[in-house]
């Protein structure tokens, strides 16, 4: 008797109400058992976890065995979020002679404290209290400083290309022509021997 019932509760649909149709309440136990079937098929599809002990080189080559492949994510280790948004970092060469005029020009090192909260820290601050990464070291500097310094720079290039230096088109009168020598045996050494 109590499979009987079991079998009744498994099978039986939702009963009509007033606001539902039969055939609405149909559909969605129908439903409900296909969500149900197509979980336990995805269940059933996941490969399984080997037994690491009786794994072998041999089975590395077999393409019929599973073995996870776990993907590592590189950090960016130079990228870096600042809190203040009137600072930018700036990767510096550790050499002293250039961090000594990246300091006297207004950059400063940067802090534990200067990192943005959610900014996940992808390296530890090295024994001297600096954020470094080989052979480069981070600071940070106001903006007014590096912009200032980078229009500077682009405004050089500009007039570097802009070709001031070029001849004139149209030549003043009575100015040295390079076509009138002005002795007219230069350049006749040899022939008159």
């Amino acid at each position: 008797m109590s499979s009987e019932t079991a079998t009744k509760e498994t099978t039986a649909l939702p009963k009509a109400t007033a606001s539902t149709t039969p055939t609405a309440d149909v559909e969605a136990a129908v439903k409900k058992i296909l969500a149900n079937m197509k979980q336990n098929q995805v269940e059933a599809a996941k490969p399984k976890e080997p037994d690491w002990s009786k794994v072998t080189d041999a089975d590395v080559g077999n393409l019929d065995f599973y073995i996870p492949v776990i993907e590592h994510e590189t950090p960016e280790y130079l990228t870096v979020q600042l809190k203040d948004d009137n600072y930018l970092a700036i990767w510096a060469f550790k050499d002293q002679r250039r961090t000594g005029q990246l300091l006297a020009e207004g950059y400063e090192y940067i802090k534990p404290e200067h990192f943005h909260p959610n900014f996940k820290v992808p390296l530890l601050m090295d024994s001297n209290g600096t954020y470094s990464y080989g052979d480069l070291i981070c600071v940070r500097v106001h903006k007014s400083i590096i912009f200032g310094k980078r229009r500077k720079a682009f405004e050089l290039s500009v007039r570097q290309l802009r070709n001031n230096h070029r001849p004139p088109s149209v030549r003043v009168k009575d100015t040295f022509e390079l076509s009138n020598a002005a002795d007219p045996d230069f350049g006749q050494l040899y022939t008159r021997i």
